[in-house]
């Protein structure tokens, strides 16, 4: 399904995608350690160990638990819970954001102690296995639903055609650069792979690093990857399908192996040790001058802009070798309800009147406005001129809707053994051992 589409009509045939079947039941985790790894992140920055006291009426207020599972989006909620609490004094939303989200919310599950609200990624196996067992309230009759552009809605329908989730943002991953830097310099970020590297090479030999790459974050590795290899295959739909149907694999798709091949070469015009280097270190690094370029997604620029409020930066789509790379946008996340919370009628008002206004065009344009995120609510103005080259190369080559996903458990099974190509540089042991690793993870998920 390739080809130029504009952004709402990709999102269409998510829809028909989602129709998947999952029928391994959740496996429990370790609970204590789950627990003992969990913090919150309030207007108050409060820490919290008791995760599974979850929302309950206090002084008179109510309490909701909002476990939050994109890190880096923590002070974009903040923003968003403070204004709506100066509104409504008698209801108390507590972020708790988790360092290990989905071992922490797949241990809850296992316990039948899922937190009120949380939120999650569509395409995430855990959350269409969420779905899939009845763990999470359908919003699909609820007033404030009729907020968001219903090209979202229809993207994140579940199988059985309701909305268990609320979109709230959307994403894209890229190559940020130092804008003085390159400008300086007189250069321009190139569409192909070979400028790209020899751009490298110059910037190298002046004595000075081309790419900040944060490679001890197992997910970062994971995340440039999917950047590199996406730029070739865009949203992986027909790929995933074949892959899962036992027809192709990462072994014999030529776009694999290159992409393993361009993430092994970028080593040599990185940071030096950069599996020492960890993402948290790294954006304060290149957004305090180190480094010309950074490969991550939308998701990185409101923490660059944290660490140094004037950096000059700006968001381009990576290269790729024909020179035309495919732009792929996505749903990130969205906002889901503990099913069980229907028999709480005072937790169920408090969420309501929350959800309503985080999905208002005031709520989600605080959202917007600190994430740097285009939202799914209509009416919301997305202006981040940092992005602007790439939504000019969207404008101009069209893009594909990221909605592919693979079999359950495989991401975290990636994420445990990609660092290893990066130490010994066996592109195809690697490939044999992701094909036989997803073939496993087909043959659980049934």
């Amino acid at each position: 399904m390739k080809g130029n589409r504009t952004f709402h009509d990709a999102l269409v045939p998510f829809a028909e995608r989602r129709i998947i079947s999952m029928k391994k039941k959740i496996m429990a985790v370790i609970l204590c350690l789950a627990m003992a790894s969990t913090f919150v992140v309030g207007c108050g920055q409060k820490k919290e160990t008791d995760l599974g006291k979850s929302a309950e009426k206090s002084s008179g207020k109510v309490e909701i638990e909002f476990v939050q599972v994109k890190r880096e989006a923590a002070e974009s909620y903040t923003k968003v819970i403070e204004a709506f609490q100066k509104k409504n004094p008698d209801i108390v939303i507590k972020q708790n954001v988790v360092p290990d989200a989905q071992e922490v919310l797949m241990t809850r599950a296992s316990s039948d102690n899922l937190p009120d609200m949380m939120n999650h990624w569509p395409t995430d196996a855990q959350f269409v296995q969420f779905e899939d067992e009845g763990l999470l309230l359908d919003l699909s009759e609820k007033d404030y639903m009729k907020n968001i552009d219903s090209k979202y809605l229809d993207a994140v329908k579940a199988k059985d055609g309701k909305n268990y989730m609320a979109p709230y943002n959307v994403n894209f991953m890229g190559v940020y650069y130092n804008k003085d830097k390159f400008e300086k310099a007189g250069y321009t970020m190139p569409t192909k792979w070979d400028e790209l590297i020899a751009l490298a090479k110059e910037i190298k030999a002046k004595g000075e690093t081309p790419f900040v790459l944060p490679n001890k974050d197992s997910w970062v590795v994971s995340a440039l990857w999917s950047n590199i290899e996406a730029r070739d295959l865009g949203s992986h739909e027909d790929e995933y399908e074949k892959m899962k149907a036992g027809e192709e694999s990462f072994e014999t798709i030529p776009e694999f192996k290159s992409s393993v091949e361009k993430m092994i070469q970028l080593l040599d015009y990185a940071n030096e040790d950069s599996l020492a280097l960890g993402y948290d270190q790294a954006i304060n690094d290149f957004a305090n001058g180190e480094g010309w370029m950074f490969i991550q997604g939308s998701w990185t620029l409101p923490s660059f802009l944290s660490a140094n409020p004037d950096f000059n930066v700006e968001f381009a789509v990576l290269p790729n070798d024909n020179g035309k790379p495919i732009a792929t946008q996505a749903v990130d996340t969205g906002f889901c309800v503990n099913a069980k919370i229907a028999d709480e009628p005072e937790k169920m008002e408090a969420i309501d009147k929350f959800l309503s206004f985080a999905l208002s065009v005031e709520g989600a344009q605080i959202y917007t406005d600190n994430d740097k995120s285009p939202s799914c609510v209509t009416g919301v103005k997305a202006e981040v001129p940092q992005f602007q080259p790439f939504f000019d190369y969207v404008k101009a080559n069209g893009f594909e809707a990221d909605g592919a996903y693979p079999p359950t458990g495989f991401e975290d099974t990636k994420r445990g053994k990609i660092q290893n190509v990066l130490l010994d540089k066996d592109v195809d042991a690697f490939l044999t051992e992701m094909t036989n690793d997803w073939k496993q993870a087909v043959k659980d998920s049934k």
